[in-house]
Parts: structure tokens; sequence; C-alpha cells
């Protein structure tokens, strides 16, 4: 639910797959998330054919059956994944995800694909596509499909990247990735430009290590901006971990983002979410915004004072 870039991506690369093996394979979303307006949006000018593989819920439950292999990217929660449904409609299921396994899992996958230190599910897609074919068959659509999840997901190269995600990179961009053209998805309209620079100025340092911001609207755009300020709080000198929290479909949602130095998915944990190291996320419906900082204050507090002790 509510696909990102690295999702999006994946999926689009685990198509290519199918493609490649002369198969008809199916991307299973029920809606449009901000994070993937700029890449949908480009798949309708340059790719138009793509969307006979975009299928909703409803009808990817019409279609499976129990022949049907059904692929789970970026995440391994049964109650995270678009159709929840599907997982019970067949027993064919092969799972490729690089967050830190949790408490919920998918049963009994045919194939676990489960890697924390990978930068993105992108990047194991990648790595997948190459071992089926050394020379790849991707449009420069899915290329930089591909890519653009690994750039989201490293905070451009910069967090979580080893030497696989760099090869992954270098794959792509002889199968005609192009970084231009990656860069201009993530491009932002002038108003979240706004909104972001007021965030960052009424945010608030805990320890010098530490920040906060907060945005207080419920839009469709309030969550993808939550996170891309929370990266944007990094830059800040001394800064090792930001949070930024907002409204979204009533609930209260925090955005997690680190240097690596504090786990922001140990912390968020304590409050129901989960994620990665870098990245993680949660939300909280029942309380107010102001509520909820304190719960994640204390969260943090619990966390550091844990860390002294060892």
């Amino acid at each position: 639910r509510k696909a990102d870039m690295d999702a999006f991506g994946a999926s689009i690369g685990i198509v290519s797959a199918a493609k490649m093996r002369g198969k008809k394979g199916y991307i299973v979303l029920n809606n449009i998330t901000p994070a993937i307006k700029n890449i949908y949006n480009r798949l309708l000018k340059e790719e138009p054919d793509y969307l006979n593989y975009i299928i909703l819920p409803k009808d990817a439950e019409e279609m499976i059956d129990e022949s049907s292999l059904m692929v789970v990217v970026d995440n391994h929660r049964p109650s995270f994944t678009e159709a929840p449904m599907l997982l019970e409609l067949t027993n064919k299921v092969v799972l490729i995800d690089h967050h830190r396994r949790g408490a919920e899992f998918i049963k009994d996958p045919i194939l676990t694909y489960l890697e924390p230190y990978a930068s993105s599910t992108c990047e194991l897609v990648t790595e997948i596509l190459y071992y089926m074919q050394d020379k790849l068959q991707l449009s420069p659509f899915e290329a930089d499909a591909l890519l653009a999840g690994i750039t989201v997901d490293t905070k451009n190269f910069t967090y979580q990247t080893g030497v696989r995600t760099f090869e992954a990179a270098s794959i792509l961009r002889r199968a005609g990735a192009d970084t231009s053209s990656v860069k201009q998805l993530f491009k932002d309209d002038y108003d979240i430009f706004v909104k972001k620079a007021e965030i960052v100025r009424n945010s608030k340092i805990l320890y010098n290590r530490v920040v906060i911001g907060r945005l207080e609207m419920d839009s469709e755009d309030s969550v993808l901006i939550a996170a891309q300020c929370a990266n944007d709080l990094l830059n800040i000198s001394g800064i090792e971990a930001s949070f930024v929290l907002t409204y979204s479909g009533g609930k209260v949602h925090i955005s997690g983002r680190s240097l690596g130095s504090i786990s922001v998915q140990l912390i968020l944990e304590r409050l129901g979410g989960g994620g990665h190291l870098t990245s993680a996320a949660t939300q909280i419906s029942g309380h107010t915004m102001e509520e909820v900082e304190k719960m994640l204050i204390d969260a943090i507090d619990d966390y550091l004072k844990e860390g002294e002790k060892k």
C-alpha cells in the first residue's frame, strides 16, 4: 500500500523479467500515490502500453488461480500489501525485500530474497534481471524506473550504499538508464518546496543530534512531503537522525531518517512502525500530534539510554 519509487520501480523490473521469459506479468496497484506520480506521468507519455500491465486488486482477484506466481516487492508484511487477500488465492509467492524482518511475515513463500544490507529492492531486482540475462533488454523507461528506486532509497547514493549498489547502477546505465532523466522525477512543485522550508524553520533539535519537524496538514502529499523533509533535515550539521510528523487519513504519520548511527527503525518499532536502519515510518491513531510527538521523544530517550548502557 502507498507505493513509493522503490516499490514501483521493482514492480516494473519484475514485469520486465516476466516479459523476458515470454510470460504475462501484472502490477497490482490501487492508487497513484504522490511518491510515484512523476514516474507514472512519464509512463503515460513514454510507455502507454504499460497501462495494460497495471491492474486493480479486484481485477487481480478475478484473474489469479492456484498456478499463478505472485511476487511481493519492498515489503514482507501481508497487511502492508496492496491486496492481502491475493496471498490466500495462490501458494506460489516470491518475496523480494530489503527491510529488516519484522514479526509479521508472509506465510510460507516459495522463495525469500530478504537482504537488509541491500540499498533497495530495485537493487535486488536489478541483480536478478542480470542473472537472468547478461545483456538486459530494458527500455529507457524501465531502466530509469529501477535506477530511480535505488536513488531515492540511498538518498542519491550517499546512505546504505555498497559495492553491489554501484554495480547495479552500472548495469542499469549500460541498459539505457539516464541520470538526468531520473533527476527530473524528483522535482517538487513550488508549494511543496515552500512547505518543506516551513518545516525546517520550525523544527526542534534534541541532544544536538536529533531533529523533529511537524507538518500540520492532511493531504495526499503530506506523507511524501514529510519523508522528503526528513531527508533534508539530515543536511543540518551534527544531525544524525530526523523525524517529521504529519497527518494522513486522520492518523498521525511519522517519517524517520538517519545517517546510520541511530536506528530510526528501532525507535519507530516502539510506536508500532518499522522499516530500515536509515529509513522508517509509523502511523498512530487516536492521539493528537502533540501527544504523538511526546511519545516519539520518549521512544528516542529510551533508545539513546539503552545505547549508553551498552
